[in-house]
């Protein structure tokens, strides 16, 4: 297994076909607000199902704080769409079929592409990652939330300017 990241240097870009049939860019993404990357090890498996609905789910929350989500795994741009139909995916799946983009960010295992979380800012350095041990294992919104909020902390808006 490849090392992740590390905090503060810049995150790789990378260019990766879509569920969509569009071609998304890390870079062209940031354009549009930081970015939550998530790995997972495949469509239809239950643990990344559940994972992939919870995004769904609680993406206005994400929306919310200006965070844009792409989720890569291996499979195919074929079965990221259907995945997508089926699971009524807001976001763009993201397909590195030959785990080129997970070897660049740690999250190639032995059996595949690992449960990874990497969080990049607008100009394009890494603020915060996580990988899971065992790929039966993902994180709760909540506690990515919780992350989110922390690394974009701003000031709040009652506070005059002095």
């Amino acid at each position: 297994m490849a090392d992740l990241l590390n905090i503060n240097q810049k995150a790789p870009d990378f260019v990766l076909p879509a569920d969509n049939g569009s071609v998304v860019s890390l870079q062209n993404a940031r354009a549009n607000g930081p970015v939550l990357l998530f790995f997972y090890p495949g469509d239809f498996t239950p643990v990344c199902t559940a994972e992939v609905c919870a995004f769904r789910d609680d993406y206005h929350l994400f929306r919310e704080r200006n965070i844009v989500i792409l989720g890569i795994s291996s499979d195919p741009v074929e079965r990221h769409q259907r995945f997508a139909e089926q699971c009524r995916v807001p976001f763009r799946l993201l397909s590195d079929t030959q785990l080129t983009v997970a070897s660049l960010y740690g999250a190639r295992g032995l059996l595949g592409m690992r449960r990874a979380y990497f969080l990049i800012d607008q100009q394009g350095f890494l603020r915060w990652q996580h990988a899971e041990v065992m790929p039966i294992f993902k994180l709760s919104n909540g506690r990515i939330l919780e992350v989110v909020d922390q690394a974009f902390a701003m000031i709040p808006s009652d506070v005059e300017a002095r």
